[in-house]
């Protein structure tokens, strides 16, 4: 197995920004993810499924590793690389490129370090603020998408119709989350 990748010095020094250094706990959390998931292997042709057997023996060193890229505000660009594999939709014409559905296959290292940088933010937006948007259910901790059609379910049927007033609601799907979007009108 090749040694993980190095990860050179940041060009800018801002020693105002301390980054926690990243935890057992953040690394857990994300290869608990790994463990739900049977996908196919990114360019580096490991599988997730390699990654959790591997994690016990290789936790502290890949921790150290996305500690390293945290502290200097690095996202290694060979975890950006994807390979992209078409996949035919059912029912269309092979010779017709929209037959396909391009899909990328990323590393699954970069997966893991995004999960940590993702799982932080929403920690820091929670507990430290600013927080998000009370009828934001994308990017929450336990939210779902019931919770957000509920949310509808309650505008449109509840109160502010049996007030005689309106709602304005709508749902959108954007980078394959939910969001709600709902107004009260008086």
């Amino acid at each position: 197995m090749a040694p993980p990748p190095v990860v050179p010095e940041a060009d800018h020094q801002d020693d105002d920004d301390d980054i926690p250094e990243g935890t057992g706990v953040d690394l857990r959390v994300a290869v608990r993810r790994l463990k739900a998931r049977n996908t196919a292997p990114g360019p580096d042709g490991l599988p997730g499924k390699a990654w959790v057997l591997a994690s016990e023996a290789l936790g502290p060193r890949l921790e150290g590793l996305l500690s390293a890229c945290l502290e200097r505000g690095q996202f290694p660009l060979r975890w950006k690389t994807g390979k992209l594999v078409l996949i035919r939709k059912p029912g269309r014409p092979a010779d017709s490129p929209s037959a396909y559905r391009p899909v990328v296959l990323l590393d699954e290292v970069g997966k893991l370090f995004e999960r940590v940088i993702a799982n932080r933010l929403a920690e820091h937006l929670a507990g430290t603020g600013p927080d998000l948007a009370e009828h934001q259910f994308g990017f929450r901790k336990r939210r779902s998408t019931v919770d957000a059609i509920m949310r509808v379910r309650a505008l449109t049927t509840g109160d502010a119709v049996a007030r005689g007033g309106g709602c304005l609601g709508g749902v959108s799907r954007h980078r394959q989350r939910l969001q709600l979007h709902a107004l009260e009108l008086h």
